[in-house]
């Protein structure tokens, strides 16, 4: 009895060991934030941004380079980019092409991010014309 009672508070310490160590290191992640202001409705992966003010937070040390993107408080959607490449010069923004997203430009933390354009089912679209639109990013904090 007083055996079990000892392995189960050494299990307790040990997870509570592992849970503290969670925790530090997601507390020395670095991120990248940033704000930007779409003027009208633009698709990003499976979402669908309306037009208006955002803020976004990249966390650029894991794999995948998940982007969270907020509209006031509230998180709308986390993206997964599908490439990364250096860029240590031009402007930060986000590049779209016929109203999706392909690249977020961020030479302050030297990457652009690579994005899918998005697939709606299958089904080809009429033949368009290609129209890039560049949207701003102002840098809040880049994570240094």
């Amino acid at each position: 009895m007083k055996t079990n009672r000892m392995f189960t508070v050494v299990r307790l310490a040990v997870l509570a060991v592992m849970v503290a160590g969670f925790n530090a290191k997601a507390a020395d992640v670095p991120s990248f934030q940033g704000k930007f202001t779409l003027a009208s409705e633009i698709r990003w992966g499976q979402a669908t941004l309306a037009a208006g003010d955002y803020s976004f937070t990249l966390d650029y040390a894991y794999p995948g380079n998940v982007v969270t993107i907020r509209r006031g408080t509230q998180t709308v959607t986390r993206i997964m980019s599908v490439g990364l490449s250096d860029m240590n010069s031009g402007s930060s923004e986000i590049v779209a092409e016929n109203g999706a997203v392909r690249e977020m430009n961020l030479p302050t933390i030297g990457v652009s991010l690579h994005y899918v354009k998005h697939n709606s089912g299958g089904r080809r679209a009429p033949r368009q014309v290609p129209m890039a639109q560049i949207i701003p990013v102002v840098v809040t904090d880049n994570g240094q």
